[in-house]
């Protein structure tokens, strides 16, 4: 439930409570006013009829035919009767003049005063059917039911457009902050005029921003800096290796080994080299350089500068490229041979001995390489294997950087890498767009 709902439900739930126990006393004083008014209306008609009674002689007026009337005269201790009509109710409080609500009849009782008679006195009591004082309590009950529902709709929706005035500034905050994609794009976000909790809490985000900002540029400068101290000694390194190689006068075990040692040299200046470009993200648009490129001719090109890693460990490679209608991808090579390069080399070390390392190539709507290869594992975390140093086999060389370079390369040139685990089988799928290719 998002918040603006939440604010809503909270005020509506508020007032409806409020406006119902405001209306209920409300209503039960109008309820009391009705009652009030027609029992003084019902006392005034008993009094007049009071007045035209005479006892010598006896002189009684009529009651009309919606009303009960009944008259006693009292004198000397002794009462009597002098008139019922017909139907008069039989239980009537005339103590208080105002019995229970729930008969259907309401009576009031007056009685003469010593004034008017000496020698006693004339009790007079008239009932009423209450039946048009219920249907005005009922009707008035509608009212304000009917009313304190039209009422909390109101409050309800507008409750809505206010909450959404009032959270318009947040709204304005968050569209903000999602058009901030990368650390050089983090603009401070503009403070309100007033000065409230709003103002506060921009003025706090703009602080976070910039603390992210800096730490992001020294990380960044971090990287650049120390790839480009590292590139020279490794280029000293390469230079003196490649010229002892080739002096020709070196033993078989030891120009082995220094041609291990200079294809190490070799993967240390492509992992620098991507940690050059990774280390400016921002700038991924301009680090970018698309060119026409064969993809199964790099394929093979990348295949073969792994031959003897793939000797090493005994893995044979196996291609099933679809070459037929296929298309020149306008891409940067570069970039996407270092991650056929990883890909590959993880495929080959972590294969099971013996086994076959499958590289598939289609086009479609999109350009899909698949590379798989057979484990000594069933399954295993792929989440986990895109981030940084980690590494699902210890005992394995390498730096845990492979599979997380190669994501965030796929993901600088528009295409997308997934890994799958299953069955003793892992799979990297790379995805690349072709919405700019040529046929070949």
């Amino acid at each position: 439930m998002s918040l603006r709902s939440r604010i809503v439900l909270a005020v509506t739930t508020v007032f409806a409570s409020i406006s119902l126990l405001a209306g209920w006393l409300m209503l039960s004083g109008a309820e009391s006013s009705l009652q009030t008014a027609f029992d003084r209306t019902l006392h005034t008609r008993a009094e007049w009829l009071l007045s035209l009674i005479s006892v010598d002689p006896v002189i009684l007026p009529l009651p009309t035919d919606t009303e009960r009337m009944q008259v006693m005269y009292h004198s000397y201790g002794q009462a009597r009767e002098l008139f019922r009509s017909p139907g008069f109710p039989d239980s009537v409080d005339t103590g208080s003049g105002k019995p229970s609500r729930w008969l259907s009849h309401r009576s009031a009782t007056v009685q003469t005063s010593s004034d008017q008679l000496s020698s006693g006195h004339v009790t007079l009591t008239l009932s009423v059917s209450d039946a048009s004082l219920q249907q005005d309590i009922e009707k008035l009950r509608w009212v304000a039911g009917l009313g304190w529902l039209l009422s909390l709709l109101l409050a309800f929706g507008a409750g809505y457009v206010v909450a959404g005035w009032l959270l318009k500034p947040i709204q304005a905050i968050i569209s903000q902050a999602n058009t901030i994609s990368d650390t050089s794009m983090s603009d401070p976000i503009p403070l309100p005029a007033s000065r409230d909790e709003l103002y506060q809490l921009t003025d706090t985000l703009n602080k976070m921003l910039g603390r992210i900002r800096e730490n992001a540029e020294l990380q960044r400068h971090f990287f650049g800096a120390a790839a480009h101290e590292l590139r020279t000694p490794l280029a000293v390194m390469k230079t003196g290796l490649e010229v002892t190689l080739g002096d020709g006068k070196l033993t078989a075990p030891t120009t082995t080994f220094l041609t291990e040692q200079l294809d190490e040299v070799n993967r240390l200046t492509r992992l620098l080299d991507e940690f050059l470009t990774l280390s400016r993200p921002d700038e991924g648009v301009r680090l970018v350089k698309t060119i026409p490129t064969d993809i199964p001719l790099l394929i093979h090109k990348c295949l073969g500068s792994l031959a003897a890693i793939a000797a090493d460990y005994e893995v044979h490679t196996q291609t099933e490229l679809t070459t037929e209608n296929s298309s020149v991808l306008f891409i940067d090579a570069g970039k996407l041979e270092h991650i056929l390069l990883n890909l590959l080399e993880n495929a080959i070390k972590y294969a099971v001995s013996g086994s076959n390392v499958v590289i598939e190539y289609h086009q479609k709507e999109t350009c899909t390489i698949w590379i798989q290869n057979k484990t000594l594992r069933e399954s295993g975390p792929t989440l986990d294997l895109i981030q940084p140093y980690f590494r699902a086999d210890p005992f394995r060389e390498g730096y845990g950087l492979g599979l997380w370079i190669s994501h965030r390369l796929a993901t600088l040139i528009g295409g997308t890498l997934r890994l799958q685990w299953t069955n003793f089988t892992f799979t990297s799928i790379l995805t690349l767009p072709i919405s700019l290719s040529v046929k070949s």
